[in-house]
C-alpha cells in the first residue's frame, strides 16, 4: 500500500499547482454550470405539470413578467424566458446578456384559485392539503397575492439576474480551495513537516481541510445574507408599490410557512419556527436571512415612501 501512496504524493507534489488551477476551475464551473445552461435544466426541476403536461405560461403571468420588464427598464437585448412552476416562489437561472439567456420560473399559485380549487389532491411533503381545514383555508389564502406583491417577487429574480450575482456566488468555494491550499503547503514548509513522516502531514492537511471548510462556509452565508439583503432593497427601491408589495410577500410567506407547520403537525414543526421561518438544518450555519428580517427591512423602505421627511 505504500508504494501507491507514494507514488500519489509525489504526482500531486510535482503537478500541485496544475492540480490548484484545475480544481478551483472546476470547482468554479460546477457552481456556475446551470446558470450557463439554464434551459431546460431549470424547467426540468420545476416546471408545473398539472394533467401529465407542462402547463404553459398563462397570459395573465405573461403580462406580469413583462410589466416587471418594463418598470426595471431592461433592455430588450436582453434574453429572457419565462415559464409555470409548481413552486411557491419564483425561480431563476441564466446570464441574460449571454446567447443562453436567463429562465424565470413563476408560480402557478399566482394564477389565484386556478391551483387551490382544483379537484385534483395537493401533496406537500407527502401529505394531502385539506383546504377546508383551519391551517388550509389559512394556506389558501398565503398563496393568494395582490399583483403588487407578485410583482416584487418576479422583480427580485430579475434583479438578481440583471446583477450576474451568480458569477459572485460561484467565486467563494475556488476562493478558499485556493487560499487553504497556499496556505497549508506555507506553514507545512515552515514547520519543515516535508521532512516529517507523511502521517503528520495528513494529519495537518485534514485539519487544514477543516478550517478551509469552515472559511468556505462563513464566507458563502456571509455573500448570500449581504446579497439578500441587497435584493431586497434594489427591488423595494423601484416604487412604493414594490416595496408595499415586498411587505406583503414576506407577510404571506410567513403565513404559509406557519400553515405548513400545523398541517405536516410534528414534521413542520422541525421545518419552520412559531415566527415562520425556516429552520436552519445545519447547527453552525444560517444559510438564509430569516424572513421576519428581510419583512421587516422592505417594511422600513415601505415606511420610508410614506415619510420621506423622517428617512
Amino acid at each position: 500500500m505504500a508504494g501507491p501512496l507514494w507514488r500519489a504524493a509525489a504526482f500531486v507534489q510535482r503537478h500541485r499547482t496544475g492540480l490548484l488551477v484545475g480544481s478551483c476551475a472546476g470547482l468554479f464551473g460546477a457552481q456556475i454550470s446551470h446558470h450557463l445552461f439554464p434551459d431546460p435544466l431549470l424547467r426540468w426541476l420545476y416546471q408545473y405539470w398539472p394533467q401529465g403536461q407542462p402547463a404553459p405560461l398563462s397570459p395573465k403571468l405573461q403580462r406580469l413578467f413583462q410589466e416587471v420588464l418594463q418598470d426595471m427598464g431592461v433592455p430588450s437585448s436582453h434574453c429572457y424566458e419565462a415559464f409555470t412552476t409548481f413552486t411557491f416562489q419564483p425561480v431563476s437561472a441564466g446570464f441574460p446578456r449571454l446567447p443562453a439567456g436567463a429562465v424565470v420560473g413563476i408560480p402557478a399559485s399566482f394564477l389565484g384559485d386556478t391551483v387551490t380549487n382544483t379537484n385534483r389532491p395537493v401533496i406537500i411533503y407527502g401529505q394531502r392539503v385539506d383546504w377546508q381545514s383551519p391551517a388550509g383555508a389559512r394556506l389558501k389564502d398565503a398563496l393568494t397575492l395582490s399583483h403588487d406583491a407578485q410583482k416584487f417577487a418576479v422583480a427580485r429574480e430579475v434583479v438578481y439576474l440583471e446583477s450576474s450575482a451568480a458569477a459572485l456566488q460561484a467565486l467563494p468555494a475556488p476562493a478558499c480551495l485556493a487560499a487553504t491550499w497556499v496556505l497549508s503547503v506555507g506553514a507545512k514548509h515552515a514547520l519543515g513537516l516535508y521532512g516529517g513522516p507523511m502521517s503528520l502531514r495528513a494529519a495537518f492537511n485534514l485539519m487544514a481541510a477543516v478550517a478551509g471548510f469552515v472559511a468556505y462556509s462563513f464566507s458563502t452565508d456571509s455573500l448570500t445574507h449581504a446579497l439578500e439583503a441587497w435584493l431586497d432593497r434594489r427591488t423595494a427601491s423601484l416604487s412604493s408599490a414594490y416595496s408595499r408589495g415586498g411587505v406583503e410577500f414576506y407577510e404571506k410567506v410567513l403565513s404559509a410557512n406557519l400553515a405548513l407547520r400545523s398541517l405536516l403537525g410534528s414534521p413542520g414543526e422541525k421545518l419552520y419556527t412559531p415566527s415562520g421561518n425556516v429552520v436552519p438544518r445545519h447547527w453552525f450555519r444560517i444559510k438564509h436571512l430569516p424572513y421576519t428580517t428581510r419583512r421587516d427591512s422592505v417594511l422600513q423602505m415601505w415606511r420610508a415612501t410614506l415619510n420621506p421627511g423622517r428617512a
